[in-house]
């Protein structure tokens, strides 16, 4: 089926309006789930995940959708949960260009990029916390490791008994 009008997809995303922080993930699905049975169902539905990268990386999910003599680069980004950034709540419908410029705007300029591995915020926070790791704390990691490995054999062959009366080291 072609495009339907954006006056009838923000009909049908309405009722999947949230201003609920971390709402996103939920909605998306709910979203992309309800589009199937649209009179004007897109031939291919997915949530599509952007990173905003401020003081703390966030991502957020719509719904992409594509319908029958759209182009795979010509998805239509859904997401009735952008209001959960500020202003009134609300449907986002537009290019992913357009998405992320208005997630830019929305977290005061802060570069958005869409994120094709779907990492969440926390993933993606102690991703960008591990890559700043120093070889030192590395080190020291190994270290640590090795250490409470040696001492856990130590003291599981101390309770241990040998059945000839030998010592055992």
């Amino acid at each position: 089926m072609s495009r339907p009008d954006h006056a009838y997809i923000r009909a049908q995303a309405l009722k999947f309006v949230s201003v609920e922080r971390g709402s996103c993930d939920q909605v998306s699905d709910e979203l992309c789930t309800a589009a199937l049975f649209w009179s004007n169902a897109p031939r291919r539905c997915y949530p599509i995940h952007a990173l905003v990268r401020g003081d703390y990386a966030q991502n957020h999910i719509a719904m992409a959708a594509l319908w029958t003599g759209d182009a795979d680069d010509n998805r239509l980004i859904v997401d009735p949960s952008i209001a959960q950034f500020g202003g009134d709540p609300r449907v986002f419908i537009g290019t992913a260009e357009e998405w992320l410029a208005e997630l830019s705007r929305l977290h005061s300029g802060a570069p958005a990029e869409l994120d094709p591995g779907g990492r969440n915020f926390n993933s993606a926070w102690m991703h960008e916390m591990s890559e700043a790791k120093t070889a030192a704390v590395h080190q020291e990691q190994r270290r640590s490791s090795r250490v409470s490995q040696d001492s856990h054999m130590a003291d599981t062959l101390k309770k241990t008994k040998p059945c000839c009366g030998c010592v055992v080291m």
